[in-house]
């Protein structure tokens, strides 16, 4: 373990120090940027994914504010002159190590790469004054976020469909502890919520202020594109909506944007591959998290608790298979910024009945990243999952994205 990780932390200072001297620069190219004019940062703290007062704001208005990129306008039309995208180069490179295992077989160490780990296409851009879309295509819509908003007296409101693997309140998710705004440094992966979420889509109800978004979704399961209902690119041969209820506040108190939010999902929905199967979806949560400066650093921290419903002998709750235990789960982790291109990350989380035996499964993770241009930037992650009475696995990844 230790000579993995050395020569993974020897990979990266050296990959850092062949560039450090290059200049970094406040003008971002993806599709976002060029449409509004506006650096990445100006949308995300600390870094992409994440989101500040400025990022939820442009997404609660269905992503329509423009820069000084021309128009296309006539009556009841509103378009850019280009279609924005960005195209995602991620060449990663990890070492997996299995150990504890009570079978003897199964302790083994595994090196893999991929040039690029993300095969990924992305579109973002206003469709129409009111109107906006976000999209990630991997020769399938593995993304997808069509968002309607309008404004009202002191408020945004209006209506997002949706079919993603960032779960049931992707309609409209601002938050940054789980889903798509929770992935710097793959942080999510210790978020007991993120732990469970399941490939979900439908469509979201929602208004927002600088205070408050609060959402009500009707949502449906799926295996992924290509997979079971295939929500993911075709018709699905059968629907039955869930609710879901989110709500997310974010006050400003003491220079800190703080963030408290809950979610609670409960209903029936038809099973993703068997047309005719009644299935559940049935969990709720709560998350925190605090974004702002100490001592002249960018801290971050993040924490969430969930709980979902044991399943019965008739319906299977998608969140929880077991038929003899709830399963519930909590994390916590904090990025820092002490410096403008670093920022380190440590976190821990832990899920109780995540596997048959009902057995906890307890997870760490510590992460560094160097920023070379706000949308370029290189990772080392490590991720350590262990199962109570059983097998450890530890994970270093070497993480290497650019956004075009």
């Amino acid at each position: 373990m230790k000579k993995m990780l050395f020569s993974a932390v020897a990979f990266a200072v050296v990959a850092v120090s062949a560039v450090a001297v290059a200049p970094t620069t406040s003008e971002a190219i993806p599709a976002f940027a060029r449409q509004t004019g506006a650096a990445c940062l100006a949308c995300h703290f600390q870094s992409f994914p994440t989101l500040n007062a400025f990022g939820r704001s442009f997404k609660q208005g269905a992503f329509t504010d423009m820069g000084e990129q021309a128009l296309v306008e006539d009556d009841d039309l509103s378009l850019p002159v280009v279609v924005n995208f960005s195209l995602v180069l991620r060449p990663q490179f990890s070492s997996t190590r299995v150990s504890g295992s009570p079978t003897p077989a199964l302790n083994t160490t595994t090196k893999a790469s991929a040039v690029t780990a993300d095969q990924v296409v992305l579109f973002g851009a206003r469709i129409g004054e009111h109107s906006g879309a976000f999209i990630e295509y991997d020769s399938t819509f593995a993304n997808y976020q069509q968002i309607n908003s309008w404004d009202f007296d002191g408020f945004k409101g209006g209506v997002s469909i949706f079919n993603t693997g960032f779960g049931e309140t992707a309609g409209m998710e601002v938050a940054s502890t789980y889903g798509q705004h929770g992935g710097l440094m793959g942080g999510k992966a210790v978020s007991a919520v993120n732990s469970t979420n399941v490939h979900s889509g439908g469509i979201t109800l929602f208004a927002a202020n600088d205070l408050v978004t609060a959402s009500v979704a009707l949502v449906t399961p799926d295996a992924g594109p290509g997979g079971g209902g295939n929500l993911g690119g075709g018709a699905r041969a059968n629907w039955k909506f869930a609710p879901s209820v989110r709500v997310f506040a974010n006050p400003e108190v003491g220079g800190f944007e703080l963030g408290i939010g809950g979610l609670f999902t409960s209903g029936d929905v038809y099973d993703d591959a068997v047309a005719t199967l009644v299935n559940s979806m049935k969990r709720w949560a709560i998350d925190a998290q605090a974004q702002g400066e100490v001592g002249g650093m960018e801290l971050g921290v993040y924490a969430d608790y969930m709980s979902a419903k044991k399943s019965d002998l008739t319906k299977v709750n998608v969140f929880n298979s077991s038929t003899t235990s709830d399963r519930t789960g909590y994390s916590i982790r904090a990025n820092i910024k002490p410096l403008h291109n670093w920022i380190f990350q440590a976190g821990y989380g832990q899920l109780d009945g995540a596997v048959v035996n009902a057995a906890k499964v307890k997870q760490w993770q510590v992460a560094v990243e160097y920023e070379f241009y706000q949308n370029f930037v290189i990772a080392l992650i490590h991720n350590n999952s262990k199962v109570d009475l059983g097998a450890t696995t530890a994970t270093t990844t070497l993480d290497i994205e650019a956004l075009m």
